[in-house]
């Protein structure tokens, strides 16, 4: 004790020793008071929480700083986490309800627990503005979201640390006093359709979506999760209900405290984040609401089993898939994990695995294995495919393999070492596990809390902890294989190329058949034998075993790598670790061969080379990947990427492996036939993704030098590539070719054994050539450009969807700010612009005006050139959609030059700076963060740390002049690239939507704010009488803004309205000039070159081994 104070504070005194004794006596008392105020604020909440695992008690990762609390509201019984991490810079938090689409079931509406999710954002009672909550992150540098699940609701949201409190009261007021606001309801069903309609053509919904249609009747499981407007409308309406009025019922009766779990993380003390738990969560109601339970039934019948279900695929995919039912004990039996034993061995990947045999075969691309529980008492265990045509054609001979290899689980002993590397793994991994983002970590943990509850099988103490394997119960592993066994499975197939599909599935008409496994392929897997080329797999060599941490944590850590060596072959760049403390580390190269991309023939040719080689070391690569170890290759402009990273003990061992073998590499052609035919089956894919998913690549590749088509590569591959071509390219490339290389090593290395690594991948490639010994001749062939539009143009690009059938179009409206990358004001000034337009720009064109599901906006950079862009997907045609970006710029224009207010604008500018400034929370980040900037050519290391200057010192007014000279849709300053990718199937609008969407552009050309819930329904009860609608839409106006003429406002209404109706979309759109790919990079200037901000000599490393040592 000193002074009165406890050691804590006491500790905190002896700073101060130079301080005078009446300075002291000050700054005691000032501790004195907080620590008063500390135990006054937990004498207060005595009584209001129980404790179920404290900081003291639970088990950490070695190097988590964070202090946590597992605590049990008595109000109401909601469970709650709070986790401070002092050097947090975003706080986020979540909360899980324990309810999901699976109680759609007992509504009989399809969709309503998704619905709720929806709805729920709708206002508050204390917070009635629809956008309170959106605004308030957003100003404030966060964000939000929620998904609905089978038996779980999550929300979450992140936002800057100083604001917590402020967000969680908003966050709170969701689960005390939602407004499920009557006017709402009508726009959130379109926005939950529209959602669906978005994955109407992804086959993992359809597939998902078919396995449940064909389950058990009796079980949710059965059931359609999304919802669409049929069933969350039309039909309940059909019925005489009111889908809200069901909604509420839904509400009160499964949004129960005492199914809730609460995570919070911030950087307040615990006991402050206890606090706030209480003071904002504990009139959260507690209902009788408790957690799904199915009495036994489960997701199929026995009758479903050991059938098979034909189905076809909107991609060219051939794939297989086996279900086994499962007990489900996965938290009962959490210390000895038995299903995880199977999934290990299914889903080898190294010599004597099912996939390796499979794939000698050339029956098999990839095969993943794993169990999951898919709800309260049904868990899985699931196999998938990717076949081959050779293997769709011998689809029954690749399922009896798969029963072979069963059947040697079965018969063999459990491997208690095999068990003991997995644990081992394990525990290695949960001791060095890196921290993840804010919002990452609290919505993962508010959905598995429940697990650690009083009543759970889960000790709470283990609520981080519970991956790691305990105790080996080989008894445990030989009872699980009573389940996997050939009468307790089913099996889905799937493929373009399959016949007798006669049936089509309820909600998304995937084409199918179903039926009984045909007596020929049961009897035989039933029968199976001992397959010689199947054995388990050996011991895994690449285990890591030294973890010492070279280097401790700086307060001053490195802002940039130094350049330890650079020569006419190579640039290699260092920093080790000196902020996360763990053994981990990262290598990366990039491999330059010119001539890689001078052709699409070469490009493909390149992309191929890349997929042989990762396939090749397939069997290396994935022991090293069970040891925490991870490597990529991947085909890049003009080069390989290739990268290796993890616990840093065998890192460089695996880099060598890799580079020899890049070097050494001759193509097979068995091999060649397969990933070629692969290859293209991706490519032709890609033109069936999502639309939104599609348009980013059309969009590089018109601007980008040296870039080509799917298309283009597609028929390369099918009418101009053969074995000896790509054997000749090959040699050519890794025999006869000059290089650069650019390498960073990051991480738990010293300098010492960087260069060492550094010497052995120069050793490796010493035969090669220098491409060039100037190094300006060398960095003009090295780097790459983008095309430019001049000031004051539109370019438009036109691309028509491949999918038929899909709706959904796309369109990406690209405003060029800057031809360079070298202006940094500007990109400043755009980056400000995405933080402040980004809300409004959602809540007008998504919310508001319902152009579709997916409304994006924000700075867009290319290689060499800046931009703003805004992407939306919708079922209304891109031409419509120009035009309601460009009036939404014109009317945004009025907020920025009119409602702005400084103190707006000091906000927004600080959401920037806390983006900009935020904490790298792990390795891989700060990785990630360097090797952008070595790759881009601008080695601006401290380009975030600049931008927070220029941003302190850029003016309202200043910011004002940069949007009205490049942003307004007339901008001389400024040029245009819009891309239109156009669905088929464009609906035409109905008069509800025009008269819907002329309202509010009405309202928003004239800077009249209302209430949507009010308006909407005043539309959707008018929008058939438009004399009737004009002037109830006028009163509203006037009744907010009482200085305007009524009379006026239903003349210039109803004038607007007769005229969208008369022409939706106006004259003049789609804009621009329409160009090809070949006659835009035949028409335009490319930019020059990417420039290093500062001379290379600047980071070069210390010479003297006594410098080195500060590296």
């Amino acid at each position: 004790m000193l002074g009165g104070i406890d050691s804590g504070y006491g500790d905190y005194l002896m700073f101060f020793p130079k301080y005078s004794a009446y300075t002291r006596e000050i700054l005691s008392s000032i501790i004195s008071r907080r620590a008063y105020h500390q135990s006054s604020r937990l004498r207060m909440l005595e009584g209001k929480y129980k404790i179920l695992a404290d900081n003291s008690s639970i088990e950490k990762p070695l190097l988590d700083d964070r202090s946590y609390r597992f605590i049990k509201l008595n109000s109401n019984g909601l469970h709650a986490l709070v986790i401070q991490d002092p050097q947090t810079d975003k706080s986020a938090a979540a909360l899980d309800v324990h309810v999901g689409s699976f109680a759609d079931k007992k509504f009989q509406i399809p969709g309503l627990a998704h619905f709720c999710e929806h709805l729920l954002f709708m206002g508050t009672k204390k917070y009635p503005e629809e956008n309170e909550y959106s605004s308030y992150l957003s100003e404030h540098s966060g964000y939000s979201n929620a998904y609905t699940a089978s038996e779980h609701t999550n929300y979450y949201f992140e936002v800057s640390a100083d604001y917590l409190e402020g967000a969680l009261d908003r966050f709170a007021q969701f689960f005390i006093e939602p407004l499920f606001s009557v006017s709402c309801k009508d726009r959130e069903i379109k926005a939950v359709d529209s959602e669906n309609k978005k994955n109407l053509q992804n086959d993992l919904w359809r597939f998902y979506q078919l396995d449940k249609s064909s389950s058990n009747l009796k079980h949710p499981y059965n059931g359609f999760s999304t919802g669409n407007y049929n069933t969350l409308h039309t039909e309940p309406v059909s019925r005489g209900l009111n889908v809200r009025d069901v909604l509420l019922d839904f509400y009160n009766s499964h949004y129960s405290s005492s199914i809730m779990s609460l995570v919070i993380l911030g950087k307040e003390d615990l006991d402050t984040l206890t606090s706030w738990a209480i003071e904002k969560f504990s009139d959260v109601p507690q209902k009788e609401a408790t957690r799904p339970n199915y009495n036994g039934e489960l997701i199929y019948t026995p009758d479903q089993m050991k059938t098979m279900i034909k189905a076809k695929p909107i991609m060219d995919t051939h794939k297989m898939e086996l279900t086994f039912l499962i007990p489900d004990d996965q938290e009962a039996k959490w210390r000895t994990k038995p299903a995880g034993y199977f999934s290990h061995l299914l889903g080898h990947e190294g010599d004597g695995s099912l996939l390796q045999y499979l794939k000698s075969k050339s029956w098999v691309n990839e095969l993943s294995a794993g169990s999951m529980k898919v709800c309260q008492g049904n868990s899985v265990l699931a196999v998938e495919l990717d076949l081959t045509p050779e293997g769709l054609d011998n689809w029954d001979h690749v399922l009896v393999h798969i029963f072979e290899y069963l059947k040697l689980i079965s018969l063999e002993e459990p491997k208690e070492w095999l068990w003991n590397e997995l644990q081992n793994m394990s525990k290695i991994n949960f001791k060095f596990r890196q921290k993840q983002r804010a919002a990452s970590t609290v919505s993962k943990m508010s959905n598995t809390l429940y697990k650690f509850t009083e009543d759970a099988f889960i000790p709470s103490d283990y609520i981080l902890s519970s991956s790691v394997l305990r105790e080996f119960s080989a008894k445990e592993i030989k009872e699980y294989t009573a389940y996997l066994n050939a009468n307790n499975f089913r099996l889905m197939l799937s493929s373009r190329k399959l016949n007798g599909l006669n049936e089509k599935e309820k909600w998304y008409g995937t084409e199918y058949s179903y039926e009984t496994l045909p007596n020929n392929v049961a009897d035989g897997i039933s029968s199976v034998g001992s397959n010689p080329h199947l054995h388990f797999p050996v011991q895994n060599k690449f285990i890591p075993n030294d973890f010492t941490v070279l280097k401790s944590k700086s307060d001053s850590p490195l802002i940039h790598p130094y350049l330890i060596e650079e020569n006419e072959k190579f640039q290699v760049w260092f920093k080790q670790d000196d902020q996360f403390e763990v053994p981990r580390g990262a290598i990366v190269m990039f491999l330059h061969l010119p001539g890689t991309n001078h052709s699409a023939k070469n490009s493909v040719h390149s992309t191929l080379l890349g997929e042989l080689i990762d396939d090749e070391l397939n069997n290396i690569v994935y022991y090293a990947s069970l040891a925490g170890l991870s490597f990529s290759i991947d085909h890049l402009r003009d080069g390989l990427m290739i990268k290796v990273n993890g616990f840093n003990d065998k890192l460089p061992v695996l880099l060598e492996k890799i580079l020899d073998t890049v070097v050494k590499f001759e193509p097979k052609k068995d091999r060649y036939e397969v990933m070629k035919h692969k290859l293209a089956q991706d490519l032709r894919n890609a033109g069936y993704e999502v639309p939104y998913a599609q348009i980013g690549n059309h969009f590089l590749t018109l601007v980008n030098c040296d870039t080509y088509t799917y298309d283009e590569k597609v028929e390369i591959l099918e009418t101009q590539s053969n074995f000896e071509d790509f054997s000749k390219f090959v040699n050519s490339l890794l025999s006869d070719s000059s290089i650069f290389n650019e390498v960073l090593i990051q991480g738990n290395f010293d300098v010492s054994k960087a260069r060492e690594i550094s010497f052995n991948v120069q050793k490796i490639f010493s035969p090669y050539s220098s491409i060039s010994d100037s190094t300006e001749e060398r960095m003009s062939k090295l780097r790459s450009k983008s095309y430019f539009v001049p000031p004051g143009e539109t370019i438009r690009h036109e691309v028509e969807l491949k999918d038929e059938d899909n709706i959904n179009s796309c369109i990406e409206y690209f405003i060029q700010v800057d031809r360079s990358l070298e202006n940094k004001k500007l990109r400043v000034f755009t980056d400000l612009l995405s933080t402040i337009i980004q809300e409004p720009c959602f809540n007008q064109l998504r919310t508001k005006e319902q152009l579709g599901y997916v409304v994006f906006s924000g700075t867009r950079v290319t290689r060499t050139t800046l931009g703003f862009r805004v992407l939306i997907q919708s079922e209304k045609s891109t031409a419509y959609l120009e035009y309601r970006i460009k009036e939404f710029l014109e009317s945004f224009s009025k907020f920025v030059n009119g409602k702005l207010t400084d103190e707006g604008f000091i906000r927004f500018k600080q959401a920037l700076k806390d983006k900009k400034l935020q904490k790298l929370k792990n390795l891989g980040e700060e990785v990630s963060k360097f090797w952008s900037a070595i790759n881009s050519g601008y080695y601006d290391f401290e380009e975030k740390e600049t931008h927070v200057e220029i941003l302190e010192n850029i003016t309202k007014a200043e910011f004002l002049e940069f949007f009205n000279k490049y942003i307004l849709p007339d901008s001389k300053s400024s040029g245009r690239i819009i891309i239109h990718l156009q669905s088929r199937k464009v609906p035409p609008l109905d008069q509800q939507k025009i008269v819907h969407l002329s309202v509010h552009n009405f309202l928003y050309r004239s800077d009249f704010d209302l209430a949507s819930d009010i308006l909407d329904k005043v539309i959707a009860d008018n929008y058939d009488n438009l004399n009737a609608l004009a002037p109830e839409v006028a009163g509203l106006i006037v009744k907010s803004y009482p200085d305007q003429d009524a009379q006026k406002l239903q003349s210039s209404i109803l004038e607007t309205i007769n005229r969208d109706i008369q022409s939706p979309i106006p004259e003049g759109f789609p804009s621009g000039s329409k160009y090809s790919l070949e006659a835009f990079k035949s028409t335009f200037d490319t930019t020059g070159i990417p420039v290093p901000v500062k001379p290379l000599s600047t980071y070069y490393g210390p010479k003297t081994i006594e410098d080195q040592a500060h590296l």
